[in-house]
């Protein structure tokens, strides 16, 4: 897997400059709307663990991502292309807890053929990857127009007025979903060990099961939750303020971990910069997951029982100028073990030259994020690594 988080900008103080005597900003609650009923079906591709979906803005389809983590977002480009009005101008922090100060704006989306109004946009320039990828985010502030369902064994997200309208919901338990506020981002309880407890964000742009916060971390180890630890160096990806800074890194086995009342015993794990702890798209490829914050309720229909503990090759890679590079590994990985190390120059996968333009990137994500082994070919080595489920007991 490429440990990237593709674009995220979390909206925990966006609003301190717009927000007086605790009135929200008019953009926050205009929109987005919808005229009668909805009962969509949208088809959605994954590539590394990304969802993607057809939005259409300005009258031009475009590439998206859904995110359930982040507001919905357009790149600076197409927003300029548009001469999309700016009504607001924010500053927050990204994933990694980089300042990133951004502008804000309405505009429609056409999603299979509905017409979502005066949705608030985040126009942000994108990094390299995620301009290769994607020209936008569909967030988590459309959640509340519908019961929103992620079935990836149909390969499409649901949205539909009336929860009866969707199947994988009858005879599954119902679990608490929390709404905030704008942008209306879903949270879980979550049970981290026998005496630990908090609460997590269900974020679909994050590749892990659980990537766990400072406290949490610190909660779950002074309860005996930690059940096996790994340690590696490097990046941990790229968001909406650029590059994360090179620093020691964590991922860990949590013993007995439950969301609500659905009990998954143990589930792997990496260690973010910052609150709060994520529930990540990993999660989707065993649940078809069904959100519905108009009754505060969510459920988890289980449809593949394997262990929670994601196969990797143990590295990560980074696509900044000409080169690709390596910008993370972890110890005791198939990566490791073959001698890789963080800023080795990347120079094929899988036979294939390997290039940091886009069609190089795309064709980096789709060898690394769908196949049980790679050929891996770098200025100091050549090796084929074979995923595993590596954490030391």
């Amino acid at each position: 897997m490429i440990r990237v988080r593709l674009i995220a900008l979390l909206c925990g103080s966006l609003l301190a400059a717009e927000t007086e005597a605790n009135e929200p900003p008019a953009w926050t609650t205009e929109g987005p709307v919808v005229d009668g009923a909805l009962n969509l079906e949208i088809p959605v591709e994954v590539l590394a663990t990304k969802l993607f979906l057809e939005v259409s803005v300005g009258g031009v389809p475009r590439r998206f991502v859904f995110d359930t983590g982040s507001p919905s977002m357009l790149s600076a480009e197409i927003a300029d292309e548009l001469g999309l009005a700016t009504v607001a101008r924010t500053q927050g922090r990204d994933a990694h807890g980089a300042v990133v100060q951004t502008r804000v704006v309405q505009t429609d989306f056409v999603v299979a053929d509905t017409t979502f109004r005066k949705v608030p946009v985040f126009v942000a320039e994108f990094p390299k990857t995620a301009r290769c990828l994607f020209d936008g985010v569909l967030g988590s502030e459309v959640l509340p127009l519908c019961a929103w369902q992620i079935d990836l064994p149909d390969g499409v997200l649901r949205c539909a007025t009336e929860l009866d309208e969707l199947d994988h919901v009858e005879g599954t338990a119902r679990q608490t979903l929390y709404d905030f506020g704008f942008p209306h981002a879903p949270f879980f309880d979550v049970h981290l060990a026998e005496q630990a407890t908090s609460k997590a964000m269900f974020d679909t742009g994050s590749p892990e099961y659980l990537a766990i916060s400072p406290p949490d971390f610190e909660g779950t180890r002074r309860n005996d939750g930690i059940a096996a630890m790994n340690r590696g160096f490097g990046s941990s990806g790229g968001s909406a303020g650029g590059e994360a800074p090179e620093r020691d890194q964590l991922r860990v086995a949590l013993g007995d971990f439950g969301i609500g009342e659905l009990e998954l015993e143990e589930v792997g794990a990496v260690l973010r910069e910052a609150p709060p702890s994520l529930i990540g798209a990993s999660l989707l490829e065993h649940f078809v997951v069904t959100l519905d914050q108009r009754s505060a309720a969510a459920w988890f229909s289980p449809y593949l029982e394997s262990a929670f503990l994601q196969p990797s090759f143990g590295f990560g890679l980074s696509f900044e100028g000409d080169d690709v590079r390596v910008s993370l590994v972890w110890d005791d990985s198939p990566a490791a073990t073959a001698g890789l190390e963080v800023g080795h120059r990347v120079l094929a996968i899988d036979g294939e030259s390997a290039t940091a333009d886009c069609a190089g990137i795309q064709q980096a994500l789709r060898a690394i994020s769908s196949g049980t082994s790679i050929e891996l070919e770098w200025e100091a080595g050549k090796a084929r690594l074979e995923s595993a489920r590596w954490l030391s007991r």
